[in-house]
């Protein structure tokens, strides 16, 4: 419980998925040099985003959190908001990114929405929880970093489509089993998936939503558009995912453990098999 509390209820894995997905998805748009930069960014705006909204949530809606992380909130979630907040100062001012109109718009747009989804609560109206985490999630680690860096985006609009529907199927996936973990919280007017249609048939749409970003990985690396080795590795990432998706093994009665640390820090594990990619390469 101690690694769960200090690394997921923290949200540093959470954060550190973030800022490996923007560094993945802006290799595989081909960005530049900077590319780290903006990475370190979406680090620590994941980190504060995801700690605000769940100092909001058990703060003022605690009727949809579990009893430990609103103790842990209520000790801690005054000095990780500073924490965060001086770590996203850091990286801001260290960084050499572009904070443009677009960049600077769209950032304020990704706060506002991230801010309502605890703060109306956005998450509690019908059929939105879902579909907001994925868009909302994709968006910060693909087009967010590409603005952030200059990239002109309508000269690979193509490209980044794909990109980012690859990425907003596999969050969207990767989230039904915390949906399954939180069905005794939620309030049954949020309609989410295990709710409509129970645990295994939306565990099996979390393996057909997981498969179908394997599919457009696939896609961008045999029409050429993305590097054979970064996209490779995109593929095997969303392989090695499915299981862990899946009735078999998501559908079991989990701990915290397998959802804030196992799930969240699956999202890491694609620059894990980018390394081990290259390796192989060079043999």
């Amino acid at each position: 419980m101690q690694i769960v509390k200090i690394l997921g209820y923290s949200h540093l894995i959470i954060a550190f998925g973030a800022g490996v997905t923007a560094y993945m998805s802006g290799l595989a748009l081909g960005l530049g040099d900077n590319l780290p930069f903006a990475s370190y960014i979406i680090f620590s705006c994941t980190g504060l985003g995801y700690t605000v909204q769940r100092f909001i949530k058990t703060h003022f809606f605690p009727h949809s959190a579990p009893p430990e992380r609103i103790v842990y909130m209520k000790n801690y979630g005054p000095g990780l908001t500073i924490g965060w907040t001086v770590i996203l100062i850091v990286c801001i001012w260290w960084a050499d990114v572009e904070f443009s109109n677009s960049s600077l718009g769209l950032g304020v747009l990704l706060i506002i929405l991230g801010t309502a989804y605890a703060a109306i609560p956005l998450r509690e109206k019908p059929y939105l929880k879902l579909p907001l985490i994925a868009i909302v999630f994709a968006i910060a680690t693909v087009v967010y970093p590409a603005l952030l860096i200059g990239f002109q985006l309508s000269e690979v609009l193509p490209l980044l489509s794909l990109i980012l529907l690859a990425r907003v199927l596999y969050i969207a996936g990767i989230t039904i089993p915390f949906d399954v973990r939180d069905l005794k919280l939620d309030s049954s007017n949020m309609k989410t998936l295990p709710q409509q249609m129970g645990t295994r048939r939306s565990l099996q749409r979390a393996v057909f939503l997981v498969s179908g970003s394997c599919v457009l990985w696939t896609v961008a690396v045999v029409s050429g558009g993305v590097n054979p080795v970064v996209g490779g590795s995109l593929i095997i990432h969303s392989l090695v995912t499915i299981p862990f998706v899946s009735p078999l093994v998501a559908g079991k009665n989990r701990n915290e453990f397998y959802y804030s640390i196992v799930l969240d820090g699956l999202i890491s594990f694609q620059f894990v098999i980018l390394l081990l990619c290259y390796l192989l390469f060079q043999l």
